[in-house]
């Protein structure tokens, strides 16, 4: 992967050890989410699900979004009026972790976001805390640990639209690893810059690499320079973990700190407390309906007709690269729940003129 990270690139802000403060700026990606983690989302109360019960699932168009229970379970609910919540703040799942190594490398990227590096961190972290709960979710119904989010903080510092030489996206897929791992990328649709979809294709390709590798320091070091560079050093030094190679300097600089990096930033995401951060007390939750139609609309045009600032419904389309839906409409228009009935007037008199 090509990190576009200040992370990565180590581009500091001045040492702060300020709280998040002021309200998180809305984002509404969240309306995504419960998309993909339900068959059948009715208004009728469901109990509550182990993640791996309920996800991946197929699409229907019924989705509401509901309070996220987020220590371990997802929960189901009706939704009520009010279109946003602010449920209790979740912390990391125990169900999978990643061992983090009291190595020297780690130790010293600890320091240094703690320390010299905190801005930079924190200004990551602001922007990843609306994905963080779907998106570890994610991570564990695949066998990934959640902390291993740091991924798309080392490659992207969760910038909407990140790209670095051909890379795209929170997880900085190239386009053919991203076709590869079922993502669409074409003139017209870009679902590496769907936080949920390209969450899931990360996750899975991270699973993969573990698989094939048998452990997490190499799958990260397979992530950031391919597999046949990890699988060449390994070879060449008759070594069989990270360590090995990275002290023998047969894997590219890059990557003999990359995997340093993901790790100490996990490390402090795991206990953000102790590390002297500070975590918000609540964060936005919203209800979304993705609709199935027919017509290749444009997205100016339908906020015109639900009434809504074309800026907030490209955020819940970002996948969409022209700013309208493709030719094929194979994809789903998301929308805020409370507007799907003004759309799908304004929609049937468009179809009947």
């Amino acid at each position: 992967m090509a990190p576009d990270s200040e992370l990565y690139k180590h581009q500091l802000g001045e040492t702060n050890s300020m709280a998040f403060k002021g309200p998180m700026k809305t984002i509404l990606f969240l309306m995504l989410a419960l998309s993909l983690l339900s068959t059948n989302a009715s208004a009728r109360t469901e109990p509550k699900k182990d993640l791996w019960q309920v996800f991946p699932a197929g699409h229907s168009h019924k989705w509401r979004a509901a309070p996220l229970s987020l220590v371990g379970v997802l929960s189901f609910a009706p939704a009520p009026d009010s279109s946003r919540l602010s449920p209790p703040v979740p912390r990391w799942s125990n169900r999978i972790q990643i061992t983090i190594p009291n190595d020297p490398a780690v130790q010293r990227y600890v320091r240094f976001y703690k320390e010299e590096g905190r801005m930079t961190f924190v200004r990551s972290f602001e922007r990843s805390w609306p994905y963080l709960p779907i998106m570890t979710e994610i991570l564990n119904s695949h066998g990934v640990p959640g902390e291993l989010i740091a991924v798309a903080m080392i490659e992207s510092s969760f910038k909407p639209g990140a790209s670095y030489r051909g890379a795209v996206g929170f997880w900085q897929f190239m386009a053919p690893t991203a076709r590869y791992m079922g993502l669409r990328v074409d003139q017209w649709v870009d679902e590496r810059n769907d936080p949920i979809k390209s969450t899931d294709a990360a996750a899975r390709y991270l699973k993969m690499l573990y698989e094939q590798f048998g452990s997490w320091p190499l799958a990260l070091a397979a992530y950031n320079a391919g597999e046949g560079t990890v699988s060449s050093a390994l070879k060449s030094r008759n070594a069989e973990t990270f360590w090995e190679i990275g002290q023998q300097g047969v894997l590219p600089k890059i990557t003999r700190h990359y995997v340093p990096k993901v790790l100490a930033t996990a490390s402090i995401l795991r206990d953000l407390e102790k590390h002297g951060f500070e975590r918000p007390e609540s964060f936005p939750v919203y209800d979304v309906v993705p609709v199935a139609v027919e017509t290749p609309l444009r997205l100016d045009q339908v906020a015109q007709w639900v009434e809504m600032p074309l800026k907030d419904l490209k955020d819940l389309n970002p996948a969409l690269r022209l700013d309208r839906l493709p030719p094929d409409c194979g994809v789903d228009l998301h929308l805020p729940s409370d507007v799907r009935g003004k759309f799908e007037v304004a929609y049937a008199r468009f179809v009947r003129e």
